[in-house]
């Protein structure tokens, strides 16, 4: 081993495939699906929002905010993941704002797993998942959706965990699992019996559940986004 190769909790990891998407997308040009990228300009009511705040006369808009977020910004999520979860949530206490998604997850997995602690990853998963999990030194121990054998079409609702196979990965050393529902890259919505089993384990095993929910309001007609342990 180099002196300069990846520390050892990383070894075997592979490279992000959205560098090689970016690259190809430099390369080629293309129409970019991949990442987001709008094909239109920012509303209007967002860029003046942004210029009056850069021109206001108001020093303290030009300061650091609070650490776990701008006041008037946790207590609006407070309003409404309240009534979403079904209980009060404290806006002080409660709710914590990060730098998009992948800060929210890197933060909570470095904040709660220990060295050797294992976390139960659903595959297929979004690819930033594991090497977090390594990043804290824990051990990512995995487990497929299996496709449920049917007859005609197959939708992503097919796509299911295997009961018995899930009961075996809990253990004692088990500290958390990552739950992404709605899927990527299934879309698979987790449906409510399947989300009951996974919290009776989580209850059994006292285990953490990081729930993903970064797609919770892109559902088709007709299904369903249900909140984990809600």
């Amino acid at each position: 081993m180099e002196k300069f190769d990846l520390p050892k909790r990383l070894q075997g990891s592979t490279p992000s495939v959205w560098n090689e998407y970016i690259a190809l997308a430099m390369q080629y040009k293309p129409l970019n699906l991949g990442q987001g990228f709008p094909d239109d300009a920012a509303p209007d009511y967002v860029t003046n929002s942004l210029a009056d705040i850069a021109k206001d006369e108001n020093p303290l808009l030009h300061q650091y905010t609070r650490g776990n977020g701008h006041v008037r910004l946790v207590q609006a999520l407070s309003k409404l993941y309240s009534g979403l979860v079904g209980k009060e949530l404290n806006p002080l206490s409660d709710i914590l704002i990060t730098s998009g998604a992948y800060e929210a997850l890197y933060s909570t997995i470095m904040g709660h797993v220990d060295e050797g602690e294992e976390v139960i990853i659903i595959e297929p998963f979004f690819d930033c998942y594991e090497p977090m999990v390594k990043m804290a030194r824990g051990v990512p121990r995995f487990i497929p959706l299996k496709l449920r054998k049917k007859d005609g079409p197959i939708s992503s609702a097919d796509w299911v965990l295997d009961d018995l196979e899930l009961e075996k990965m809990f253990n004692e050393k088990t500290k958390m699992i990552i739950l992404n529902t709605p899927h990527n890259p299934t879309g698979k919505v987790f449906h409510r019996q399947e989300l009951e089993r996974i919290a009776a384990l989580c209850r059994q095993w006292n285990v953490l559940c990081v729930s993903d929910e970064v797609y919770e309001w892109l559902v088709f007609d007709g299904v369903e986004h249900v909140k984990p342990f809600r």
